[in-house]
């Protein structure tokens, strides 16, 4: 072959680049891929879980307070989803919202964790002061729902829910962001399985889709797996009607938020069939899966 001047001093300065970085440690490091960030430790005990929990949900209203925008996006996941009484949010709408959010000297009680899987839910009760859109909300402690998982070697949010909102309910807006239509379709169809089970009282259907660990807030409260098997006993349901379904994907973790329409008669308390929003967190596939935690803002009148 014949080479041209020019052409002998390109590969020249090609064989010396390669040589750079195949004898240069230096030059060989950072052709190396970024190693994964360790996995966090999980605490071996309930109490252990607990106080995890509770610097965990103490850390996010100190970013809520701060509105540390920054801080508050690193703490959610990418397909996060929150709901309250006005509706559904994702994590860009979520951001909006908080540093649009009035609250002041939060104060979280009655943490209960557990772990499923590798997701952390939590619940607990939070005493703020908050206002939406100007207005001020109740100051009695009021529920809230949290979802964590490790990601990139940090607990980050899947899903929030929080039962904060004014004494008589208003109707709630349409979901903050259109989500994926094929997506929306299938967690929609996985509700309505589970509700539907609930409603028909196929108990064996509905003991089966959840989870151990599993944790629910309504309006009676923060309740467990053992508390939702006994009212689905004894509770009489109407037909579940899903509008305004969302899903997103966090890891191994389906959040579906919605809003549903199921009345339902609890012993003396009579929840209306009136629309309200609506959360679930499913963990798994196929026949496997499993609800993790739930949240419903619809309430007596």
């Amino acid at each position: 072959m014949h080479c041209t001047p020019m052409t002998s001093f390109a590969v020249i300065v090609a064989a010396s680049q390669l040589f750079a970085v195949a004898g240069n440690p230096i030059a060989r490091s950072m052709q190396t891929a970024p190693a994964t960030a360790p996995a966090i430790a999980w605490p071996k005990d309930e109490a252990g879980l607990n106080t995890l929990a509770t610097g965990l949900l103490d850390g996010w209203f100190q970013k809520m307070v701060a509105k540390d925008r920054a801080a508050i996006e690193a703490g959610m996941q990418a397909n996060f989803q929150r709901i309250n009484f006005e509706g559904a949010f994702d994590r860009t709408a979520e951001v909006a919202a908080i540093t649009a959010l009035g609250i002041t000297a939060p104060t979280v009680s009655g943490v209960r964790a557990t772990r499923v899987g590798e997701a952390l839910v939590v619940t607990c009760l939070v005493k703020a002061g908050e206002s939406v859109d100007g207005k001020k909300l109740p100051s009695e402690p009021a529920p809230r729902l949290a979802v964590w998982q490790q990601v990139e070697g940090a607990w980050r949010l899947a899903a929030w829910a929080s039962l904060a909102m004014p004494a008589v309910r208003p109707a709630p807006t349409a979901p903050r962001f259109a989500g994926d239509a094929a997506l929306n379709a299938t967690g929609s169809a996985l509700l309505s399985k589970f509700l539907m089970a609930q409603h028909a009282k196929d108990l064996p259907t509905f003991d089966g889709m959840l989870a151990e660990g599993f944790q629910v807030v309504n309006f009676k409260g923060q309740k467990e797996r053992a508390d939702m098997i006994r009212g689905a006993k004894v509770a009489t349901t109407e037909a579940p009607v899903l509008a305004d379904a969302r899903t997103t994907q966090c890891g191994d973790l389906m959040i579906v938020t919605c809003t549903l329409t199921m009345g339902q008669k609890v012993g003396w308390d009579t929840v209306p069939a009136d629309p309200a929003p609506f959360l679930a967190v499913f963990q798994g596939s196929g026949a496997a899966t499993k609800v993790i935690a739930l949240a419903n803002t619809n309430k007596p009148k």
